[in-house]
């Protein structure tokens, strides 16, 4: 996005915590929020000049669109030096980007092939478990009001589904399952990280392909759309979801990102 403290303004009213200082690089800023383990940054650019591969991504995807968007992912890789090609079991990269770490310093990310065009696909070295990983996250950013715990789904649109399969699998992230949609023409894949889903869906049928939004675990869905809308946001009242639990959404998307709060429960067909 272009205006980052609008940007955070808008998470925090859907009841986000955020991590007091900013992350500031090479025309880069980073305020950081998280789903339990999966840290979640807000980016935007403040130097047209910028020679940063991510910041040329940054300036690419909102050259015609001010709204913002997902544009991409880090994967955490353990016991693997990703950047040195000569490594065994090493993933070779396209270049090297500098984010935000855990603690006070900065982390260095290699920027790969996922074989989804409009995403940013990145990996870097990480020694702590899901566990560890949210306690760190929890005292960076503190409690989110909003309850959310995890990152239970994210949506990705593709042209070529079976690229995208293959540029996953080639760095250590199988899909799960396949499965046809619709006419046959359209299909699904599916991956699982920890505690959240991967779908991709291909070809894409409408609108550029890339991330089409979050859906996010609570503990209390009745408090994650209570607290939206009492920041002044609408959101949908909370029902039953096809695969269990209950599910509500925040109607306009926040920085173009469609967002969907879920509680878990027992499966509707059990």
């Amino acid at each position: 996005m272009r205006d980052l403290a609008a940007s955070q303004e808008n998470w925090q009213r859907a009841g986000f915590a955020f991590a007091r200082k900013e992350f500031d690089h090479d025309g880069i800023r980073i305020a950081r929020m998280a789903a339990g383990a999966v840290e979640i940054d807000l980016c935007a650019t403040n130097s047209a000049e910028s020679e940063s591969p991510l910041a040329r991504h940054l300036l690419e995807a909102t050259k015609n669109d001010s709204v913002g968007g997902i544009i991409g992912w880090v994967w955490g890789v353990k016991g693997v030096l990703v950047s040195n090609e000569r490594e065994p079991n090493s993933i070779p990269s396209i270049e090297s980007i500098l984010l935000p770490g855990l603690g006070q310093g900065s982390v260095k990310a290699e920027l790969l092939s996922s074989g989804l065009p409009g995403v940013l696909t990145a990996a870097a070295p990480i020694n702590f478990d899901l566990e560890s990983r949210r306690r760190s996250l929890a005292r960076l950013c503190g409690t989110n009001p909003n309850t959310v715990e995890y990152l239970e789904h994210i949506v990705v649109m593709t042209p070529v589904l079976d690229d995208a399969i293959a540029a996953n699998e080639a760095i250590d992230v199988p899909c799960k399952r396949i499965r046809e949609v619709g006419d046959g023409k359209t299909r699904q894949a599916f991956f699982k990280l920890e505690q959240t889903v991967l779908e991709v869906v291909g070809p894409a049928t409408r609108g550029r392909p890339g991330c089409w939004g979050l859906a996010l675990m609570c503990s209390n869905i009745a408090n994650a759309v209570a607290t939206a809308r009492a920041n002044g946001l609408q959101a949908t009242d909370p029902k039953l979801a096809i695969q269990g639990g209950q599910i509500a959404r925040i109607v306009d998307p926040l920085d173009g990102v469609a967002i969907a709060y879920m509680q878990p429960g027992p499966r509707r067909d059990s």
